[in-house]
């Protein structure tokens, strides 16, 4: 039965629905895979522009790759599942936390997950060339722990499991101690520090990105702060052109000298003069 009356639908689907910043990055990384396999036929160097590689990072000051390493990926099952888990978490975190401060979010454990490679790298522990989300997405699976830490997902797609236990007792540790295999685990990492260090300050300081990189938002608080500072610069000489008018009716106006004959004339023009 697909519906009873007309007041009342029922919709079946699998997942969350697909939001706008999370539709927008799977399009971009869709688009960025596309690219990557027709520049590679051409013998265009893409992915060594844009991956990460540390040593680039030092020495070329490769520093867009911190974050371009993301939109890359190595092969289709790897951005496929990627996608299916930026869509399966990010979609609802997207939803509650607001779209720009979402993407925010996102790029910035993105940011975080390249930030640790690098580290890593100049510790002495090669990285090689990094590419993927799974920085980024690491973040969000941390996040989204941290909010809904007691819903119920599919572990391999078999097991019912909740969620905290999934990221903070399976995934998290293996990424800190189990270092083999072509994984970017140092990404993975700094994307799950990414998403604790900003759901601490979301929660303890109520801290928002798009509070901070709007830049509509910017504008409008600087406008208003000059019109705030301009508004007690006129009152300000206000009571100073009223105390020097009650002197001029009490003494005449040659008792003041020329600082302040000076100071009521710009006023007058300045303030006046409409």
């Amino acid at each position: 039965m697909a519906s009873m009356g007309n007041n009342y639908q029922y919709q079946i689907r699998f997942g969350p629905s697909f939001s706008g910043i999370v539709k927008l990055l799977v399009i971009i990384n869709s688009v960025v895979f596309l690219l990557q396999f027709v520049f590679g036929k051409m013998g265009i160097p893409f992915d060594y522009i844009f991956s990460l590689t540390s040593e680039l990072v030092i020495q070329k000051f490769y520093i867009h790759q911190l974050i371009t390493y993301s939109f890359l990926h190595g092969n289709f099952m790897h951005i496929l599942f990627n996608m299916l888990t930026l869509w399966m978490f990010g979609s609802e975190l997207e939803a509650y936390w607001g779209r720009k401060n979402f993407l925010y979010f996102f790029l910035f454990c993105s940011f975080f997950g390249g930030l640790v490679t690098l580290i890593a790298h100049s510790l002495g522990f090669d990285q090689g060339r990094v590419l993927g989300a799974s920085g980024g997405i690491f973040g969000v699976m941390v996040a989204y722990a941290l909010i809904w830490p007691n819903r119920e997902v599919l572990f391999m797609l078999i097991f019912p499991i909740k969620i905290k236990y999934i990221v903070f007792l399976i995934m998290i540790p293996m990424t800190i101690f189990y270092q083999e295999g072509n994984i970017a685990h140092m990404a993975h990492l700094g994307g799950a520090i990414g998403g604790f260090t900003y759901f601490y300050l979301n929660r303890k300081f109520r801290f928002e990105f798009d509070g901070i990189l709007d830049l509509d938002d910017y504008l409008r608080r600087k406008k208003f702060k000059k019109y705030q500072e301009e508004m007690d610069s006129r009152l300000s000489a206000k009571d100073r052109v009223d105390e020097l008018l009650e002197k001029i009716s009490k003494h005449g106006y040659n008792s003041l000298n020329n600082k302040e004959k000076q100071f009521l004339n710009e006023a007058s023009t300045k303030y006046y003069s409409d």
